[in-house]
């Protein structure tokens, strides 16, 4: 067998080693044929990204609506809070991920076949650990979450395990030889949106194995409401002050920096308004987390921008926002967060790229903007802040347009998906 080279764009994953194995939901013990003769089907759900961001929380949005006859067992490869509490959707495991190798190490010594020995020393052991595992547990599926990048070498495993593939594209999918296998040895893909169906469909993915499932909401947590009481005293904002919240993890594609260059201007007409950033940072580099730390404190802004960190209580925070806003520096695949604010009926801002285009009707369920562009974007804001009747009009459509993406909706998608790869279909 001929394995993938990795390249600079995939992270290679070291051996894994089991740290934790947690089970709910415990299905019937049985091998991979009983699934496709009427028993539950055995579904491993991977995921493998970089942190706790939108694709983890769609996917335990996913496993909380998953119906009886799917039994989930569960391997990230991170197992940081709250990547545990995903044990009460299924039996989790986390697969912990040593680099032996960097294979970049290897190329800046020129070590001849640096791809080949990568693929040996990190990647293929990997994916032996990932075939056993689904051996061990008579997998029936294999559900990728997330991209083709960061799960590799868990579809090698599946190759190799003989077992069907189907993944979840989450992300885009940059054009190298690793994505490219990956992507050949699918047997269905779930693009989240339009845009990632074209990135798709230019690394050689068939239309017929593309199946578009826009991310789904929890439409009792996230409808609209009067803001939760004392949740204005606790963050000490006023009754009559506008606030301006943007959701999204710290870092540099999505969007923090933009908000902050646009501040100046909104705050110049309403120096009352308060700028809400709610998310943390993942992934290895906090440079950019740093930095808006330290802008945010300015003495420009006059401490009306308030970083809020990872919060359990988006939808409330939500809730008492007077305008949403997705501002994302690159195409965002889908960007559940615009939804979210649009379920709740607040006036949303987004970037006219990516995933928002499939949702938003510009002036009419919400706005679209150029990104990158702090100009545009605080007249965006300041129009809805001087607007209000319009700015509660857009609201009003969004939350009767947000009805259509329920995660019971989205839930039912997928599994009509899995049902036609096991059928054969």
């Amino acid at each position: 067998m001929t394995f993938p080279s990795s390249s600079s764009q995939v992270a290679p994953l070291a051996p894994v080693e089991p740290l934790h194995e947690q089970h709910a939901r415990p299905g019937p013990s049985h091998g991979s044929g009983r699934a496709r003769s009427g028993g539950a089907l055995r579904v491993a759900f991977c995921e493998n990204g970089a942190g706790y961001g939108g694709a983890v929380i769609s996917l335990e949005a996913l496993l909380e609506k998953l119906p009886p006859e799917f039994v989930a067992h569960i391997y990230t490869g991170l197992a940081i809070d709250p990547y545990p509490r995903l044990a009460r959707l299924g039996r989790w495991r986390h697969l912990r991920a040593v680099r032996v190798l960097s294979q970049q190490w290897l190329r800046r010594r020129r070590i001849p076949a640096a791809s080949a020995i990568d693929n040996l020393v990190n990647i293929l052991p990997t994916a032996l650990g990932y075939y056993w595992r689904f051996k061990r547990d008579g997998i029936d599926l294999v559900y990728l979450n997330n991209d083709a990048s960061c799960n590799l070498a868990a579809a090698l495993g599946a190759t190799l395990a003989g077992l069907p593939t189907v993944l979840h594209a989450r992300g885009f999918n940059v054009d190298t030889r690793g994505n490219r296998w990956v992507l050949s040895k699918l047997r269905h893909c779930i693009p989240v949106s339009t845009a990632v169906q074209a990135e798709l469909l230019t690394l050689g993915l068939a239309p017929e194995k593309c199946t578009v499932v826009a991310e789904g909401l929890d439409l009792d947590a996230f409808s609209p409401r009067a803001p939760l009481p004392g949740l204005r005293a606790e963050l000490d904002i006023g009754s009559d002050e506008p606030v301006i919240t943007l959701v999204g993890g710290l870092v540099d594609w999505k969007g923090q920096d933009v908000l902050l260059d646009a501040a100046p201007r909104i705050l110049e007409r309403y120096p009352h308004a308060h700028l809400l950033l709610v998310g943390g940072a993942y992934g290895k580099d906090r440079a950019f987390a740093d930095k808006i730390a330290r802008r945010a404190a300015a003495p420009a802004l006059k401490g009306r921008v308030r970083l809020l960190g990872m919060r359990s209580d988006v939808p409330d925070i939500l809730a008492l926002s007077t305008v949403v806003l997705h501002a994302s520096t690159t195409p965002e695949p889908f960007g559940r967060t615009f939804l979210e604010g649009m379920a709740l009926g607040k006036a949303v801002i987004a970037s006219n790229e990516g995933g928002p285009l499939d949702v938003i009707e510009d002036g009419v369920d919400g706005l679209l903007i150029p990104p990158r562009d702090p100009q545009r974007l605080a007249d965006a804001v300041l129009r809805l802040l001087d607007q209000p009747a319009f700015a509660a009009a857009l609201g009003n459509r969004a939350a009767l347009k947000a009805r259509d993406y329920s995660i019971e909706r989205h839930t039912e998608a997928v599994c009509a998906v899995l049902h036609r790869v096991m059928r054969g279909d």
